[in-house]
């Protein structure tokens, strides 16, 4: 396994967020964390990362000890792409983007040729290139998000993850992205992990979900044995209806408008 959880807790003072979580991610998939609000999703990502350290268990990265790995090494693995990042100094897009090429860059030294190709390149695929000069403080959030982006991708580590990375892009450049990172594991290998609000875009892209309640992994596997309406019911405490989609070529959930339980709420 390229990186796995062993017994992982963690908690806010006394709010236990996470419970015992295990975890296994391999090389070459696309594996998405589904859940109600406040479940413990974006926080198992920021100990992926290490903007947090565990109370107790483990996460190995290639077998060794995350907690062993330098911060440059640990950005030289494993990238991360928010949905609330902000860069409030008014750098240029390209200068933003090339922060992603910083673990490879030695200390008061410029960036090389093959970092500013890789850049260039970046840029090109993720359509930001016809804005590199202006200033991302000046950008839409949907563009600004398009850069953090292309950064995470000028890493190019062999980990992603994707912390609801689409919710300020419209569909089209959610799609083109979604491609890309599609084709970075067909043709690197690399390992996906993305938080979804979407069930369906989690379903489209994914080979696994897991499925996240009460900080506690409620169950996990391929998107297509996973993806029931018992379970969402058992996660959500929604009911639905979910079926294979043919032209989707996934399974789907659908819901319908009526009287919901939170109604009486108002």
């Amino acid at each position: 396994m390229e990186i796995s959880a062993r017994n992982l807790c963690f908690s806010y003072g006394d709010t236990d967020v996470l419970k015992n979580i295990n975890l296994d991610f391999e090389k070459g998939k696309f594996y998405s964390i589904l859940g109600p609000n406040g479940c413990g999703k974006t926080t198992l990502l920021d100990l992926f990362i290490r903007h947090l350290e565990p109370q107790s268990g483990i996460i190995l990265l290639k077998n060794k000890n995350l907690s062993d790995f330098s911060r440059r090494d640990i950005a030289k693995n494993i990238a991360l792409v928010s949905q609330d990042y902000s860069i409030n100094f008014p750098f240029t897009v390209k200068e933003a983007v090339m922060m992603g090429r910083h673990p490879y860059i030695s200390r008061f030294s410029n960036p090389c040729t093959e970092d500013t190709r890789i850049v260039e390149e970046v840029m090109e695929v993720t359509e930001i290139a016809s804005f590199k000069n202006r200033k991302i403080t000046e950008l839409s959030g949907g563009e600004r998000q398009r850069c953090v982006f292309a950064r995470a991708l000028c890493q190019d580590t062999p980990l992603l993850l994707l912390d609801e990375a689409f919710s300020s892009m419209d569909i089209s450049h959610s799609l083109a992205l979604l491609d890309i990172v599609k084709n970075e594991i067909n043709t690197k290998d690399k390992i996906i992990i993305s938080v979804f609000h979407d069930i369906n875009f989690a379903s489209l892209w994914s080979d696994y979900l897991i499925f996240m309640k009460n900080g506690k992994i409620a169950v996990s596997g391929k998107t297509a044995d996973v993806m029931t309406e018992e379970i969402l019911m058992d996660v959500f405490h929604v009911e639905s209806k979910v079926e294979f989609n043919r032209y989707a070529e996934a399974k789907q959930v659908y819901f319908k408008t009526g009287p919901h339980k939170f109604d009486k709420l108002s």
